[in-house]
C-alpha cells in the first residue's frame, strides 16, 4: 500500500520478464521491469534489486524512462551455473518522495539454465576408404557460449558401436571459425564393404556445465584398388593444363595439381569418368579399367552466356 498524510495509495503494480527464458550456465540475461502506480506517481529514481531464492541482491538499478503507463529499467545479469530452473525476485525498495510513501513491493520470475551445448562436426573424410586401410579426418566441437575447448576428450565408435579412435581438441581453432576447436582423427576402415554409419561423442565435463555432443557420419569402404588410373585436364584451345579440376570415378575422386594431373587408385572395373572445372564443360566417357591407364581430358570453355551462377 502507499500512503500519504491524510489520504491512502494504492500498491505499486510490478511485473519482470526475462530475456531469454532458457540461458547457458554463466551467460547474461536481461531482466525487464515495468512498474506503474495507480495514483499517476512519478516513480522515476524508484530503486528496483534482483535478488536470488536466497534473496541475494545480484543487481540493482534505478527506473529511468516512462514506457507508455509504466515506468520500465532493463537489468543485465549473469546466470548461475547450477543448471535447471531458477526462481528470482524483483524487489522495489519502500520509497517517499514529496510526503507520499509507496511501501516495499516484489514479483517473481522464473528462467531455465541449460548446460552448454556442444555443436559437432565431422569433415574431410576421402570419398571412398580400401577395406581395412587407415585414414584421417577432422572433428570440430563448438560450444554454444564460445567456451574455451582445448583438450577436449571425443571418441569414435563404428557401426557396431566399438570403439574405433579417440582424441584430444587441440589449442587452436579451425582457421576460419570462431570458437570451433578440433582434433585430427585416424581410423581403420572394416573389411566388410559397402556404407556405414559411424558415430563420434563427446561426454559433457566442467566445473561451467558442458553437454554431451554426438555426431553421425557415412563412410563408404570399397575394395582394395587393384590399378591406378591417371587423368591429364587440358583447355581444348588453348592446350593448358587445368589445375584445381574436379575428377570423378564414383566413388574415387581427386583434384587435379598444378600441372593438370590426379592420380585415381581404383578397383577393377567399369566407370564413368567425368571432369569438370569452373567455367568449362564437363568432359564425360566410360572406361572399363582393367589396368593402369592415363587419360587425357580436353575441357572447352562454356560459351559465354552460359556460365552456372547457382
Amino acid at each position: 500500500m502507499a500512503a500519504k498524510t491524510g489520504s491512502m495509495h494504492g500498491r505499486r503494480a510490478c511485473t519482470a520478464e526475462v530475456w531469454p527464458q532458457e540461458v547457458d550456465a554463466g551467460a547474461e540475461l536481461t531482466v525487464a521491469v515495468r512498474v506503474s502506480c495507480p495514483n499517476g506517481c512519478d516513480l522515476t529514481g524508484q530503486s528496483v534489486s534482483i535478488r536470488d531464492q536466497d534473496d541475494a541482491e545480484l543487481a540493482s538499478a534505478e527506473l529511468a524512462e516512462l514506457d507508455g503507463d509504466a515506468y520500465a529499467s532493463a537489468i543485465a545479469l549473469r546466470a548461475p551455473l547450477e543448471v535447471g530452473e531458477h526462481v528470482f525476485c524483483a524487489v522495489l525498495a519502500a520509497d517517499e518522495k514529496d510526503g507520499v510513501l509507496h511501501e516495499e513491493t516484489s514479483t517473481d520470475f522464473s528462467f531455465v539454465v541449460m548446460p552448454h551445448a556442444a555443436n559437432v562436426n565431422v569433415w574431410g573424410l576421402p570419398s571412398a576408404i580400401a577395406a581395412g586401410e587407415h585414414f584421417r579426418f577432422k572433428v570440430g566441437i563448438k560450444c554454444s557460449a564460445g567456451c574455451k575447448l582445448t583438450g577436449r576428450v571425443l571418441s569414435v565408435f563404428d557401426h557396431e558401436g566399438t570403439q574405433v579412435a579417440a582424441a584430444q581438441l587441440v589449442d587452436d581453432v579451425w582457421p576460419g571459425t570462431s570458437g570451433l576447436y578440433f582434433a585430427e582423427v585416424e581410423a581403420r576402415a572394416p573389411l566388410q564393404i559397402g556404407d556405414h554409419e559411424w558415430y563420434v561423442e563427446s561426454p559433457g565435463s566442467g566445473q561451467v556445465p558442458h553437454a554431451a555432443g554426438s555426431s553421425s557420419f557415412a563412410i563408404k569402404v570399397v575394395s582394395v584398388p587393384d590399378h591406378e588410373v591417371t587423368v591429364e585436364a587440358f583447355d581444348s584451345e588453348q592446350q593448358n593444363p587445368i589445375a584445381g579440376a574436379h575428377v570423378l570415378l564414383h566413388p574415387y575422386r581427386a583434384f587435379t595439381d598444378g600441372s593438370g594431373v590426379a592420380k585415381v587408385k581404383v578397383a577393377k572395373g567399369r566407370y564413368k569418368l567425368v571432369v569438370s572445372g569452373f567455367r568449362y564443360v564437363a568432359y564425360e566417357r566410360l572406361i572399363n579399367v582393367t589396368g593402369d591407364v592415363t587419360i587425357r581430358a580436353e575441357l572447352a570453355l562454356e560459351p559465354e552466356g552460359e556460365e552456372d551462377y547457382r
